[in-house]
């Protein structure tokens, strides 16, 4: 298949733009910096400039782009204008932060769309972008709404903060007192999904929520990565976002388990991946 990933080296896309490569697909990559994480084609443009995207892509056409950095509404019209009839499938990668907030959990990809305060502007923009490509009805989307991203060269320092506070024996910060439950999901898991889609002919103009199948706390987390460092934690309450804010926010992830029968990592195995590839294998302990 000819692939066109929008942003494909770091974190999630890296190991998109890898596992693609490595299945024999001719994958193309467009980004403003940066190299390619595997000897593909990589177009250096500003997505923001529909001129220079225009002249890069010319009269291409793949069978399937994944757009990992598509940020506001004006990205997405400029998109539509360009590829409408350059491809069979534009996978779009949204957030759970699109949701309107909610007492009622776990949230599934049926509940309405709004603001929710802890995500601000980001949440909104992605909200628009999504109504956006509703309206547009025979554009051939996919839209993916994963949950906070953890792993492997994660460059958010979320899951890092813990593990390293924990390493160097340090008190942790959390906002008060940890007990809000939330989603997570393996940056493995992600990519893995992402790549079935891709080359799976599933059905079109369909959203998916990607979060694993544990709901844990904030606290709960913590504890997680204690045990696999064999430390004890010690807590600092404060009045500001460390990691995560503390606040409810999980999430069904039935239907894409139902369309790709796909078994997600538990949430234990792979922190302990992440352990042995960032601080054993490297000699950071």
């Amino acid at each position: 298949m000819k692939i066109l990933i929008l942003g494909g080296n770091r974190f999630t896309g890296k190991l998109i733009t890898e596992k693609l490569f490595a299945k024999g697909h001719s994958v193309t990559l467009i980004n403003r910096q940066g190299n390619a994480p595997v000897p593909c084609e990589i177009i250096k443009c500003d997505r923001n400039s529909s001129e220079q995207m225009r002249l890069a892509i010319g009269d291409r056409s793949f069978d399937c782009i994944i757009d990992m950095c598509l940020f506001n509404k004006k990205q997405a019209e400029a998109a539509v204008d360009l590829f409408k009839d350059k491809t069979k499938k534009y996978i779009f990668i949204s957030s759970v932060a699109v949701y309107e907030k909610t007492e009622f959990f776990p949230i599934s990809e049926n509940y309405p769309l709004g603001f929710w305060p802890i995500f601000g502007d980001y949440g909104k923009e992605k909200m628009l972008i999504e109504n956006y490509f509703e309206e547009i009805k025979d554009f051939p989307i996919i839209t993916l709404r994963p949950t906070y991203i953890i792993g492997k060269n994660n460059h958010l320092n979320r899951e890092g903060y813990y593990f390293d506070a924990l390493l160097d024996n340090k008190n942790i910060n959390i906002e008060g007192n940890g007990q809000a439950i939330l989603s997570f999901v393996l940056v493995e898991d992600v990519a893995e999904i992402i790549c079935q889609l891709t080359l799976s002919d599933v059905k079109l103009r369909q959203t998916y929520n990607i979060c694993n199948d544990e709901f844990v706390t904030i606290k709960g987390f913590i504890e997680t990565i204690a045990t696999i460092v064999n430390k004890k934690p010690a807590y600092n309450q404060v009045n500001e976002m460390v990691s995560f804010k503390n606040e409810h926010c999980f999430f069904s992830n039935e239907k894409i388990k139902k369309t790709l029968d796909f078994k997600f990592k538990s949430l234990k195995t792979g922190l302990n991946e992440l352990y042995e590839y960032k601080y054993v294998k490297n000699n950071l302990l």
